[in-house]
């Protein structure tokens, strides 16, 4: 028989021992028991137990043949943080950080569910020669031996991870129902298609046998499926787009759109009246765009997934805008807004009254922006009311009114009404027309804190659009206490950033020098479990922030240009939407790609 498989340890300095002591390879018990003993003096000698608790977890152990760190755990004498800290530092095994060390899976597929819930440890990644793996005990003998074989014996090593088993049993549960759902998926597209007798293009489908495919428990559950997928996946949008032969569902993620699924136009019609009938729309209508929304449940949380079709060549396409109206945690600091920025912004939020005026195009973040400088005003001492289109999220003590056209709810009649709720902040979702604007301007200058936002490119064309919808110029200087175009920027993922050099044509385009290299280094993600192999994860807020002053004031009053209040304003210090983009690829947080994607066309 061979000696003891060897077990990889990831030392404090990047380097890798192989070793095959009593304690780091797969021992008998005696040596588990020592380790166990030698971990309980590690733990006195530094001071996380006394050697009176020592001394009663041992007694326990002989009766219970438990392990000594399950002991210590049930008497409270440490915590599972406590613990893992003391066994890495024991082994010698890297902590798992479940943030950076994401599961990965090649390892979730080889390693049964039942397996690592039973002894508490999760498969990160498998490669040519090593399976690594985060483990709540790295002393469980049975354990690695199962690994070791699963993983091919000698023909790979195990390099270990040591961390808290509530951290793992978290990270667990949620990369195995990844795993699942996406098997699901397939598994479900293969049996809708069995179940189907013919596809669309083969005649067009009576009503009855709409509503049978829409009903069919494969395309429910598949419906299902999609939905839960884009969550996981953090999209905000799903579309689903007839192709000439088949058919493909598509996530925007950070932004940007990419193909989830390719299912086969077998699956179409019964997909498309599925979720129709869900927010309940005329399936027998197809020529015809319509507008639905239901709401969607999943674990205890509620989605409001607000659906529009629209007839193509080859068939209805839907697009469903995903909105988890429950969970609001964003603050201003959290959105990216610099020093400069946030406290110049926080000055006008709690100015007494006037007018807060976001700009950006659809998705930019405005209204999440507006939610923000909501919560930091929110207090038992102020009423704060708002009208949104839709009420993106319910927020406690928010005052929130949903605009509905066909009860007469638009945002100039909400407007009015709430000059009577003796309110002290109001929030219009956005300015659209004459009426509002006049309203929402006449409320800022009467003494109230008015929030909304406008389509336009920039923070002086914001001050400019309102002259252009007809308020008087000298009403909307008077009213603006400070305007702000805003865009989002993918963040670079920071599990896989590296340094790069941007391509000296990049920097040419956004006014840099090619030849200057800048104070911290650029950075880029390169692809990962974590980001999906994008390199982002995650967006950020980059903004043009422009605060009235009595010149800024005078010009808006003498409707002048756009380009002139620009160049005063810019004079004045007002940092433009590529030297806010350019400051977070300088700092790393985003690619120069990223900002010159995003800011171009507003230079």
């Amino acid at each position: 028989m061979g000696g003891p498989s060897p077990v990889r340890t990831l030392r404090g300095d990047g380097s890798i021992d192989a070793v095959t002591t009593d304690v780091q390879s797969n021992m008998p018990e005696l040596g588990a028991a020592r380790a166990h003993r030698e971990l309980g003096d590690l733990l006195v000698r530094d001071g996380v137990i006394s050697a009176a608790q020592l001394t009663q977890a041992l007694r326990e152990q002989e009766g219970t043949r438990e392990r000594l760190g399950e002991i210590l755990l049930r008497l409270d004498f440490l915590t599972d943080e406590t613990l893992a800290d003391a066994l890495a530092r024991q082994l010698g095994h890297r902590r798992y950080d479940p943030d950076r060390d994401a599961a990965e899976p090649p390892g979730l597929e080889l390693i049964p569910v039942e397996l690592a819930r039973r002894h508490a440890l999760l498969p990160l990644r498998l490669e040519a020669r090593t399976l690594t793996v985060a483990m709540a005990d790295p002393l469980d003998v049975e354990a690695r031996d199962r690994l070791q074989r699963m993983a091919g014996g000698a023909q790979r090593e195990l390099e270990i991870l040591v961390g808290p088993a509530a951290a793992i049993e978290k990270a667990r549960e949620a990369a195995y129902a990844r795993v699942e759902d996406r098997r699901n998926v397939s598994q479900l597209i293969s049996s809708v298609v069995d179940e189907m007798g013919r596809v669309p293009g083969e005649g067009e489908p009576d009503e009855d046998e709409t509503q049978r495919r829409a009903e069919d428990a494969g395309v429910v559950r598949l419906v299902d499926q999609v939905i839960a997928q884009a969550l996981q996946e953090r999209a905000t949008d799903i579309h689903i787009e007839p192709l000439e032969r088949g058919l493909v569902i598509r996530y925007r993620v950070d932004g940007l759109l990419y193909d989830a699924l390719t299912p086969p136009q077998a699956v179409y019609l019964g997909t498309i009246s599925r979720v129709k009938i869900l927010a309940n729309m005329d399936i027998a209508e197809r020529r015809a765009a319509q507008d639905g929304r239901f709401t969607y449940r999943r674990n205890g949380d509620e989605v409001d997934v607000r659906v529009s079709a629209i007839p193509t060549i080859h068939g209805q396409k839907l697009v469903l805008r995903l909105l988890d109206k429950t969970h609001f945690n964003f603050s201003l600091r959290d959105l990216g807004f610099s020093e400069e920025d946030y406290r110049s912004f926080l000055k006008a939020i709690h100015h007494p009254h006037g007018m807060v005026l976001l700009s950006g195009p659809t998705g930019s973040g405005k209204t999440t922006t507006l939610y923000a400088a909501l919560l930091e005003l929110r207090t038992e001492a102020i009423n704060i009311t708002t009208v949104e289109d839709p009420v993106e999220y319910q927020i406690p003590r928010l005052n929130q009114v949903q605009v509905n056209e066909r009860k007469q709810v638009t945002f100039a009649r909400a407007l009015r009404s709430f000059l009577r709720q003796d309110p002290d902040v109001i929030m219009v979702g956005e300015v659209r027309d004459n009426d509002t604007a006049e309203m929402a301007v006449r409320a800022a200058l009467t003494g109230h804190l008015v929030f909304s936002t406008i389509h336009a490119n920039d923070a002086p064309s914001t001050a400019t659009r309102l002259v252009s919808m007809g308020v008087e110029p000298f009403m909307a200087a008077s009213a603006l206490t400070i305007v702000a175009a805003q865009r989002l920027v993918r963040r670079t993922c920071g599990h896989c950033a590296r340094e790069y050099r941007p391509a000296d044509e990049l920097l040419l385009a956004l006014g840099l020098p090619a030849d200057a290299d800048p104070p911290t280094p650029y950075r880029r993600g390169t692809g990962c479990a974590v980001c999906r192999g994008r390199g982002f994860l995650g967006r950020i807020a980059i903004v043009e922030r422009m605060a009235m002053t009595p010149g800024l004031r005078q010009l808006v009053a003498d409707n002048r240009p756009a380009g002139e209040i620009r160049r005063l304003a810019i004079q004045q210090g007002m940092s433009t939407l590529r030297d806010s983009g350019l400051e977070k690829a300088r700092q790393g947080v985003t690619t120069v790609e990223e900002v010159l994607r995003v800011c171009m066309s507003d230079e």
